[in-house]
């Protein structure tokens, strides 16, 4: 339910809903929620629930944060919760910028190899639990990218393993429903990043055929982080975007 979340909103305009990934909460977007950003839109960012086991979940909570028509802007498993908020309450979205869904290009296909819940649940037995936090965030990130991160960063993150493990679990039982996807109007931005893992474009590929009215971006010099790793260019993909799309 709405009421358990923690929501923070900044800034005056069109509403933009912002959906954090695994491995963090509302303050991935401290650097958006700070910026320029708040004299067009009004920004709202929250903590999805660590109780919520299921995508369908995630989204239906996100659903509850809409007060107008809103611009859904997810980050990496924030996008597959947007997706499916997408598809299911069309009429409350105005249209969706999605950073790289780390969903698998097909209905047919899982998100990610069989074996990875298993390997995470036994260095989280062997190891303890932010052990199994770094070996989810190095298989996302990348190692360098891991080793870039500031330190208090990679601690915050290696220690919120049990949801990232709730939210892998949520992941590979999820299925996009392309087909469905070829009914949706809102537009979509999808963006990846040109440091990223290449299996990310291969999703995002599968997805701009599937969406009808779905466009790729790329962004240089940035990797699956890429709001944070580049905002000052994420912005400006946003809010052409928006001006594209009058959401202003």
């Amino acid at each position: 339910m709405s009421s358990s979340l923690h929501v923070v909103r900044a800034g005056r305009g069109p509403e933009v809903l912002l959906i954090h990934g695994s491995a963090a909460d509302h303050t991935t977007w401290s650097i958006q929620l700070a910026s320029s950003l708040r004299e067009r839109f009004t920004l709202v960012a929250y903590d999805r629930r660590h109780d919520a086991t299921t995508v369908e979940e995630h989204a239906a909570d996100a659903a509850t944060l809409v007060q107008s028509r809103a611009l859904i802007v997810g980050s990496s498993f924030g996008s597959v919760v947007g997706l499916e908020l997408l598809r299911t309450r069309p009429e409350l979205c105005a249209g969706a910028v999605f950073i790289e869904p780390p969903m698998a290009p097909s209905d047919d296909l899982a998100a990610a190899p069989a074996t990875f819940l298993g390997e995470f649940d036994r260095l989280a037995a062997e190891q303890g639990g932010p052990a199994a936090g770094e070996f989810f965030l190095r298989t996302v990130l990348g190692d360098t990218a891991f080793e870039r991160m500031p330190r208090s960063f990679q601690e915050r993150s290696r220690n919120k393993w049990a949801e990232i493990r709730a939210d892998s679990g949520a992941l590979l039982a999820y299925r996009p429903r392309y087909a469905e996807l070829a009914r949706v109007t809102p537009p979509v931005l999808l963006v990846g990043g040109d440091r990223s893992a290449p299996y990310f474009r291969v999703t995002l590929d599968a997805l701009a055929a599937a969406l009808p009215s779905a466009r790729l971006a790329t962004v240089s010099g940035a990797g699956h982080m890429l709001h944070a790793e580049a905002p000052r260019k994420f912005a400006d993909l946003l809010i052409q975007f928006a001006t594209e799309h009058g959401i202003e």
